[in-house]
């Protein structure tokens, strides 16, 4: 029926309400129910007659409805009540009261939309729908207990033991949505509820595979997030500042630092992070969220509380490395990145390593901050704390090799990281190594070389170089690092031998000179340890073999045999366990090895070490070895009890490193035959880098190539002579015939001399070869059998010598050398005609006078000089061949010199030649001959360079040493003070060697300590270095070889030219010359002065005043000779008294410096027990007494003393606080102390740290230089910058010609 203005009335009149008198039955009313929400649902709001509905909306409230108990009772009033809310919008026909009732029947059907055992969840579907639809569900916020119902409704739908139905999540967000968009304040509870589900729930945290139901309320949070992002970033804004607010309101929580006690900062710091993971996960889920917080952010990075920095600053990195719908971090927060990256300055070391510790997870997402990133990460590397730089080493350990060459792009970082190899902490010293071993080895298989990359290259490539320059600091446990190091990663064991030899091509084709010393110190050392592992193994083999014949038959081994064997083998193990850091574990191996008594092993160990090996088979037998080694159950198998000091792995491990030490891993056989092959190699550099290792094997183990004789022989017959010349095929001779005769010297029967063919070659060769070949010829000559034969021949060929028409003259006079080396009684009715010649017609003529235009320096090296196509040069090597075979003449001479006059008057007559030479600066020509002078300065560097180290070589002869007199080693001095660095250079490695080795008298010595004003640093370094070192050798401190030098070291200044000449000038003068003689003598004292040689120091110090100087000047000769007929006895006096006054006053330096090292340093004077002799070459004794008591006097000036004393004062106290020797012995008790504390017990720990507290007070602070770690190996010539320096030398007016006579 229709009303009279057209609208519908509702046709339902049936009663929906039970009474006394009118009982309506369940059924009934729920089918009437049902009969008027199904009409109420099809009216629209714009046609019903709302006085029609009135009766119903009264009674739909009614309690009996509202709380009824059947549930589809309350199901139908609750569609019924949405239909009424609809058709009366917007003014219900509710009190607040009423409509309280009606919502909280609405939340208890949304209840039970959860229950997976619901029938009504149609009527519930659509009540939840229309409500939405129709946004009835509004009205709730206009309620007095709105908040209270707002946190029911969305504890409802955020219950996870509720399973609401999927298709309705969009309905539930958008209705919680609405609802939300009505309150200017939602509850903290409710938002804590919408927030917290992505703290608790992560989809991406359910491993892959898994069947999961998903989760309501985190679907809810993503739709009002995503949905209603406007609304909600108000409420996150609020809801982040108000959990802040409750979490320090109760604590007072100002900005004062030391405001919080623990409690309260544990309290704030966990509150902080668990809405920093919230921050995180919105970042993720609804990235438009943040910029509601990121202020809030940026305040905790600037926060005066160390712990909420370091939060943020976490925070923010996990933020920048994550890229959600690939939105980047920058540049929308730019302010804030930029607040984080302040952190690598951030004053709280725990928040500079919480930055460090964010990058590894933004490299490896590949974000576009790299140039940032980079410049951190290298101030971070440097930084002043330990656990920092320690952070960010890991970095290249945690981040994939591609995406670190992709996004740390700054040169300084990879540098930095290699500068931490010598770190002083141990824990990153040893970290820094590994991770560079590893980023070397990964770089050179993934990474291509490009022109963007190059830069980075080229500090990656110096890797091995790094790694290998660390045996230098001679510590044992970084040794095992480096070795472990080398063979795991730089050096792999490749199977395939072509990669394996270019691989090996690639490590040292960047190494220096320093390095590739070190490379092939490495591999003699390979050869000592595999002798004696070896030797190990085979006594371990017979001791088990003689105690298993003593068990069979009692007493009837050898017991004298027996017990030479066990001290062979304890001598063994000795040295063997020597060689490691962990002695006792290396000890302890050793020994369980021998009782294992396993023939397995045994023949393991012998697989890996023998020289004929090859890498197949050592890379199989050493796996198999590990494995047996590392097997827990290793004790267990051969029934030996647990050993508390030693596990199954370590003693896998100190295994390994004696055969990383021992086993032939470089210098294989299998490596050798591609050494050979030229046509193998991919360029020119590897060519010559080939040269150099096969030179190398040659030197360290020429047995290595015992397969390849006949390879080698075949490469020399085959070679034709036509084709001689400075070529690549006659370089490669050279080098074959080079590594042929170093064969010859050990494996003389295994060179067929019987071959024709080949002796005809050797001989031809002799006489049409270059230098290189002609020297190598002529040397294996001399090993046939048939050498006499075959040298007289040559020697025929070679004479009468003729420089003007022979094309090879340099060539014979090398083959001449050598005969006179390995048979000079072949040249014996010669040699006279052959030295005069090559002295007149070499020597003292010129074939090129004047400076050679092509050449503006003053230096040629030798390999240059040999091949050199200038024929302006080549005259030079005609003098440097002559300069040899004058010394090879000597030596053959040497032991007749002392008992036949004629060859002691030709050893003093060429000694007193090379010393002209050095004299007078390498000129041997006389300005009157202007034919022949001046001599090129070329020539003259080169020619004084060699004289010096002919003379070095002779001084090796013990009966040539004996004509080199002091006054001719203060001539050396020369050498040593060279304005050429070159020159200086190689004549001191070649000083240091031979003093080293002790092939030379330690009268030589002091020659060492005159590079006190050496201007290049590097050498000076390197030599300071090596006197450090040398020191330290048991040999010489057993001999107190550098203590005895100084008397010899005084002596020597006071004869110094410019000493001489300051001690006889004005006050000015000779001040500069006393203090030119202290830094002489400081710098000796600096390396040489302890407690324990103090008193002998200064005992020889005080001994000069008891001797007289034992020899003249030069210049005091010639002057003395000039007024011979007119001097008297008191002149005599006169003179000598200047040279004894001159070494009196060195000596009081000496002392003065010594009594100022003792105040410094607290050491204590107790006077020297024994009587020493000064050596008579330089010192002889008083003719009387008055005369030895009149020395005993003060020598320096009173009105000098002062001055003196200050600048000892002052140069003292450097040399205690930074000189170089003070470093490295800080440096050497720093990484003892390091590794010994490992094996401390707590008290012994603390007991320690109190004695180096106090030390350090005393000594100087190691960590500023630390990298300056002393050098193992102070050998190899390294070429630097030619650096001027004043010559000391003067020249002097000598008829050469006529002493010669």
């Amino acid at each position: 029926m229709s009303s009279m203005n057209g609208k519908i009335k509702l046709k339902f009149n049936k009663s929906i309400i039970s009474t006394a008198d009118n009982i309506i039955p369940t059924n009934e009313l729920s089918n009437r129910l049902s009969d008027l929400h199904e009409e109420l649902s099809t009216i629209s709001q714009e046609n019903i007659d709302l006085i029609s509905l009135d009766k119903y909306s009264k009674d739909l409230i009614n309690r009996k409805l509202l709380r009824h108990k059947d549930d589809g009772i309350r199901a139908f009033v609750s569609c019924c009540l949405s239909d009424i809310l609809r058709l009366y919008a917007p003014n219900a026909p509710y009190t607040d009261v009423q409509l309280t009732d009606i919502f909280k029947l609405f939340l208890a059907q949304f209840e039970m939309l959860g229950e997976s055992d619901n029938p009504y969840i149609i009527q519930q579907t659509y009540l939840i729908t229309k409500i939405l639809e129709y946004r009835s569900i509004v009205l709730l916020a206009d309620l007095p207990s709105s908040n209270k119902l707002l946190e029911e409704i969305f504890e409802i739908f955020y219950d996870d033991r509720k399973l609401f139905p999927s298709k309705l999540y969009s309905v539930i967000g958008s209705l919680l949505g609405e609802l939300l968009s009505e309150f200017d304040s939602v509850p903290i509870n409710v938002l804590r509820l919408i927030f917290n589900k992505f703290l608790t729930y992560n989809p991406n945290d359910i491993p892959k595979g898994l069947g999961t139901i998903s989760n309501t309320g985190y679907e809810l949070s993503l739709i009002l997030c995503n949905s209603y992002s406007n609304r909600i970033s108000r409420q996150l804004t609020r809801y982040y500042s108000e959990i802040l607010y409750q979490v320090t309101k109760d604590d007072e929580f100002d900005n004062s630092a030391t405001s919080m006690t623990y409690t309260s900062n544990e309290k704030i710091i966990k509150t902080i992070t668990k809405l920093h993971r919230l921050v995180i996960r919105l970042w993720e889920t609804t990235p438009e969220l943040i910029s509601a917080i990121i202020g809030y952010i940026q305040h905790e990075l600037s926060s005066p509380h160390d712990d909420i920095r370091k939060a943020a600053t976490k925070l923010v990195g996990q933020l920048i490395s994550i890229h959600p719908n690939n939105i980047s971090f920058l540049p929308t927060y730019q302010e804030v990145f930029d607040a984080w990256i302040l952190k690598i300055t951030d004053i709280s070391s725990e928040v500079r390593m919480q930055w460090v510790d964010t990058l590894p997870q933004i490299i490896s997402s590949g974000n576009n901050v790299s140039e940032e990133l980079s410049k951190g990460l290298n101030k971070t590397l440097i930084d002043s704390d330990v656990q920092v730089r320690k952070s960010s080493v890991q970095v290249f350990e945690k981040v994939p090799v591609q995406q670190i060459w992709q996004n740390i792009n700054e040169v300084s970082v990879y540098s930095s990281l290699l500068y931490l190899t010598r770190e002083k902490n141990k824990e990153i010293r040893e970290l820094a190594i590994m991770i560079s071993g590893k980023l070397y080895s990964a770089s050179i298989e993934s990474i291509d070389r490009t022109p963007d990359n190059n830069d980075i290259w080229e500090v990656v490539d110096t890797i091995p170089s790094i790694l290998l320059n660390l045996y230098y600091i001679n510590n044992k446990h970084i040794n095992e690092e480096v070795d472990r190091i080398m063979f795991e990663y730089i050096l792999p064991l490749q199977t395939d031998d072509k990669k394996r030899v270019e691989r090996l091509y690639t490590v040292l084709s960047n190494c220096d000179n320093k390095s590739f010393t070190a490379f092939s110190a490495f591999n003699k050392r390979q050869i000592q340890m595999s002798l004696a592992l070896s030797k190990y193994v085979q006594f371990c083999e017979m001791l088990n073999q003689q105690d298993k014949k003593k068990n069979l038959v009692h007493n009837s081994t050898d017991n004298n045999f027996d017990l030479e064997i066990r001290i062979k083998f304890n001598k063994t193990l000795e040295w063997l366990s020597n060689s490691l850091s962990a002695k006792m574990k290396a000890l302890e191996s050793l020994k369980l090895i021998k009782e294992f008594n396993d023939s397995r092993i045994f023949f393991l160990i012998k697989s890996c070490i023998a020289n004929d090996t090859s890498i197949t088979t050592i890379k199989n037998s050493m796996k198999e070895l590990m494995i047996k080694l590392e097997d827990p159950g290793l004790f267990r198998k051969y029934d030996i009890p647990s050993v508390s000091t030693i596990l199954p792995k370590d003693l896998a491990l100190q295994i390994k490193i004696l055969l990383f030490r021992a086993a032939p891993l470089i210098y294989n056989t299998s490596n050798i035959n591609i050494f050979l092959n030229d046509s193998e190699l991919s360029d020119n550099k590897n060519k010559e880098l080939r040269r150099r290792l096969l030179d190398d094997i040659a030197n360290v183990n020429p047995t290595s190539f015992k397969d390849q004789v006949v390879k080698l022989r075949e490469l020399v017959n085959s070679f034709d002579i036509k084709t001689i010349g400075n070529n690549e095929r006659t370089v490669q001779l050279s080098d074959t015939l080079k590594t042929l005769y170093k064969i010859v010297k050990v494996l003389k029967d295994d060179v067929d001399f019987d071959n024709n063919f080949f002796m005809n070659k050797l001989k031809e060769l002799v006489i049409e070869g270059t230098i290189p070949v002609t020297k190598y010829a002529t040397k294996i000559l001399a090993y046939s059998k048939d050498s006499n034969e075959l040298l007289n021949n040559i020697k025929n060929s070679i004479l009468p010598l003729n420089i003007k028409q022979d094309k090879n003259f340099a060539s014979h006079i090398s083959a001449l050398m050598e005969i006179l080396r390995f048979h000079p009684q072949i040249l014996d009715e010669n040699s006279t005609e052959i030295v005069t010649y090559v002295i007149k017609e070499v020597l003292l003529a010129n074939q090129v006078t004047g400076n050679i235009e092509e050449y503006e320096t003053d230096w040629i090296d030798d390999n240059s000089l040999i091949i050199t196509e200038n024929n302006k040069l080549k005259p030079l090597n005609d003098k440097i061949f002559t300069l040899k075979l004058l010394t090879n003449k000597l030596r053959s001479i040497a032991p007749d010199v002392h008992k036949n006059d004629l060859s002691r008057n030709f050893a003093e007559r060429n000694l007193k030649l090379f010393f002209y030479i050095i004299a007078s600066g390498g000129e041997l020509i006389s300005e009157q001959n202007k034919e022949n002078y001046p001599t090129p300065d070329i020539f003259q560097t080169k020619l004084r360079c060699y004289a010096g180290l002919q003379i070095l070589k002779l001084a090796k002869v013990a009966n040539m040493s004996d004509f080199i007199t002091a006054s001719d080693i203060i001539k050396l001095i020369n050498l040593v003070e060279d304005e050429c660095l070159p020159v200086r250079t190689q004549f001191l490695e070649t000083l240091k060697t031979y003093i080293s080795d002790e092939l030379i008298s330690i009268k030589f010595l002091p020659l060492i300590f005159f590079t006190a004003y050496e201007p290049n640093s590097n050498l000076k370094s390197i030599t300071k270095t090596w006197i450090n070192y040398t020191v330290g050798k048991s040999s010489f401190r057993k001999g107190t070889f550098f203590e005895r030098a100084l008397p010899r070291l005084i002596h020597a200044v006071s004869h110094h030219p410019d000493i001489i000449e300051g001690l006889n000038g004005d006050e000015k003068e000779y001040l500069a010359a006393l203090k030119t003689s202290l830094d002489y003598l400081i710098f000796y004292f600096d390396s040489i002065a302890s407690q324990e040689n103090f008193s002998l120091l200064y005992y020889l110090s005080e001994r000069v005043k008891n001797y007289q100087d034992n020899i003249e000047d030069e210049e005091e000769e010639e002057e003395e000779e000039s007024r011979k007929e007119n001097r008297d006895e008191n002149e005599e006096l006169t003179i000598k008294k200047t040279n004894n006054e001159r070494m009196y006053i060195v000596g009081e330096l000496a002392q003065l410096i010594l009594l100022e090292l003792k105040n410094r340093c607290g050491w204590q004077h107790i006077a020297y027990p024994s009587k020493l002799n000064l050596p008579n070459d330089l010192f002889k004794p008083f003719n009387t007494v008055e005369e030895a008591q009149a020395s005993f006097k003060t020598y320096i000036p009173d009105k000098y003393l002062v001055n003196i004393k200050s600048t000892i004062k002052l140069k003292t106290n450097k040399i205690i606080h930074t000189s170089q020797t003070q470093r490295q012995k800080a440096q050497k008790r720093l990484l003892d102390n390091e590794y010994s504390n490992d094996n401390l017990t707590d008290a012994q720990r603390i007991k320690r740290s109190r004695i180096e507290r106090k030390q350090k007070k005393r000594d100087t602070n190691s960590d500023a230089e630390d990298s300056e770690a002393p050098y193992v190996l102070p050998e190899g010539k390294i070429v630097y910058n030619n650096v001027r320096k004043k010559s000391l030398r003067q020249r002097k007016v000598i008829n050469y010609n006529e002493d010669d006579d």
